[in-house]
């Protein structure tokens, strides 16, 4: 059956492991939660955008903005990670894209300022919107682990905002629920990054939340989700 999200999925059931279907094998379709297909419906890259997915392992949404940006676009996927940044090259390769990899910490990356369209922060978090799958996720949280991933988080965004050109666009994604790693976040920017601004959230099944939007399990049949999407403003683009 067709998503729901704009993300162009296909929702499927009852295959069994999706690696082993014909069309994954054969780099034709990548198995992946509509939530996070749909950040990247959110995140909207077009054709021959220059795009940075800052924290990009394992590559599904990486490799779905490659698509979309097409040849004539270009796609940077950073990883503090460079065992895990591999991971984004085998999709790419299975996949017959291009994608660039850059093993570096998403929060002091070695670009220049202004340099990319687009940015993708989405950015490690406690994991709570993914609960109907790994219910015992809930027991590995404890606040200061919140409090350092929200940290961390805050750290990305001002990076990415660092290296988004003026006029670019910024999406801010966490497959999670919590106050200090959604709308804490979003304050903080705020307040701190004034260069950007709130663009509208998306509409239903997101849920209006602070200047993003949610979604929840019980909404779209998918993980919970987090997205705040902000452009930085031309006039202030040279802080």
């Amino acid at each position: 059956a067709p998503g729901r999200l704009g993300s162009g999925a296909v929702v499927t059931r009852g295959l069994g492991d999706p690696v082993r279907v014909a069309v994954v094998a054969e780099g034709r379709a990548t198995p992946q939660d509509e939530a996070s297909q749909a950040v990247v419906a959110v995140f909207a890259p077009e054709p021959g955008d220059f795009v940075l997915d800052s924290c990009a392992a394992p590559g599904g949404k990486a490799t779905a903005i490659a698509e979309r940006v097409g040849d004539t676009g270009r796609v940077v996927a950073a990883d503090v990670h460079a065992g895990r940044l591999a991971l984004v090259g085998r999709a790419a390769s299975r996949l017959g894209l291009a994608v660039d990899l850059v093993a570096a910490d998403g929060r002091a990356l070695p670009v220049r300022a202004g340099a990319f369209d687009r940015v993708l922060v989405d950015a490690p978090c406690t994991g709570l919107g993914v609960l109907r799958r790994r219910p015992e996720a809930r027991w590995r949280v404890d606040p200061d682990q919140v409090a350092a991933l929200a940290a961390r988080q805050r750290a990305l965004v001002r990076e990415a905002a660092r290296v988004l050109r003026p006029g670019g666009t910024l999406v801010y994604s966490v497959c999670t629920l919590t106050r200090e790693e959604t709308t804490a976040v979003d304050e903080w920017a705020t307040a701190e990054l004034p260069e950007l601004v709130a663009l509208a959230p998306p509409g239903p099944p997101w849920r209006g939340w602070g200047r993003g939007a949610l979604l929840l399990p019980h909404d779209a049949g998918t993980d919970g989700m987090f997205v705040l999407r902000l452009r930085r403003d031309p006039a202030t683009g040279g802080r």
